[in-house]
């Protein structure tokens, strides 16, 4: 990544773990707002649980880190890349963004706050699975970063809590929503023509992702009469479990496994009801994903967009994770397309308000702030 030109403007530099999709089409956007240019530089080249395949920048310029990177399961990963901090020096960017917590941001941190670059923190984190709570080496990281920052973004209100426990001013934070990195080409089918009844899509997991909590669903419904038949895409370490306990039963159920963004439009248009018994996600994109396809979901609250999206704008719905519970959801709501079609229009009503353009321009407006400041 080349020094600026003397006399050109100087860039904002974001520092993030890696590029996804959905962040690459933040970035496109984000670039053509700004009149300076934009460089983002990542730990590692992509997150060792991800198989996603990003395009090349076209507006933006992107480079990563030497460092290590410790895989610590399928959803944590921890940077230590000392690198980032030669590398701001040569870029000397007029603003900052540190998009989450780790070793590297908090170096990052260090080198602005010594060369006087202000730069905003992001997270998609919220108190419910702050591990800083928990964790005093976690703790004292977000402190440090916090302490330091000129301005805050996240998705969300609880984002913002999050930030002010470690003592960013509510007046400070701006709104980025999240967003699917993909939108569908064609308006979703009626549920009449959907061939599945339930669909998972994730890591094949139950620390975080509740995949063993979705198969107790669906053999549950099968006990009370029901043989649903089943979608699931992804992959993990439950992924055998799974297919033996459906075949075993007798449950029609159809795994994937991994699936590229092309596939996903067709995948999530395929079922009636998406299922998402989270056990601990920041926010959870792939609900989103589910309902601009068309499909109703029912979530654990476990998440941010569980609390913010669907509960928040009645658009979904949210049960504690008790497997009767949800068996008794799940079969009502499948026997009820009134009930679907109303949740699904006010979903349409809502999601335009997360799209790309919308995330650009909180990042837009957290850099403003932060140059007429400087």
């Amino acid at each position: 990544m080349a020094r600026p030109e003397p006399g050109a403007p100087r860039p904002v530099v974001v520092v993030t773990g890696a590029l996804a999709p959905y962040t690459h089409r933040l970035y496109e956007h984000l670039a053509g707002e700004l009149d300076r240019p934009l460089h983002v530089l990542s730990c590692t080249p992509r997150e060792a649980a991800r198989q996603w395949v990003v395009p090349a920048p076209r507006h933006y310029r992107h480079a990563v880190l030497p460092g290590l990177r410790w895989h610590r399961d399928s959803i944590r990963n921890l940077y230590v890349n000392p690198a980032v901090v030669p590398r701001l020096l040569a870029l000397r960017p007029a603003a900052l963004v540190l998009n989450d917590f780790s070793p590297t941001m908090g170096f990052a941190a260090a080198a602005a706050r010594l060369r006087g670059i202000p730069y905003a923190i992001r997270t998609d984190g919220v108190p419910e699975t702050d591990p800083g709570g928990r964790s005093r080496p976690h703790r004292l990281l977000r402190r440090g970063i916090v302490s330091g920052a000129a301005f805050g973004l996240g998705p969300s209100a609880g984002s913002a809590r999050l930030l002010a426990r470690y003592g960013l001013a509510a007046d400070r934070f701006a709104l980025s929503p999240l967003f699917p990195a993909w939108s569908p080409a064609a308006a979703p089918p009626p549920g009449a023509a959907r061939p599945y009844d339930l669909l998972f899509c994730g890591m094949l997991n139950e620390a975080v992702k509740g995949a063993r909590f979705f198969t107790e669903v669906v053999l549950g419904c099968l006990a009370r009469g029901r043989r649903l038949s089943v979608r699931v895409a992804g992959d993990g370490p439950l992924r055998s479990e799974m297919e033996a306990r459906f075949a075993e039963a007798g449950v029609p159920a159809r795994f994937d496994g991994f699936l590229s963004q092309d596939a996903l439009a067709e995948t999530y248009a395929s079922a009636r009801l998406f299922l998402f018994p989270s056990r601990g996600d920041v926010w959870g994109i792939v609900v989103q994903e589910a309902l601009q396809s068309g499909a109703t979901v029912l979530a654990s609250p476990h998440s941010g967009v569980a609390r913010e999206l669907l509960e928040a704008e009645g658009c979904g719905i949210v049960r504690p994770l008790d497997r009767d519970a949800w068996i008794a959801a799940t079969l009502e709501l499948l026997d009820d397309p009134a009930r679907r079609s109303a949740l699904r229009a006010a979903a349409a009503a809502v999601l335009p308000r997360y799209t790309p353009e919308g995330a650009a321009s909180g990042y837009h407006a957290a850099v403003e702030r932060m140059l007429a400041a400087a």
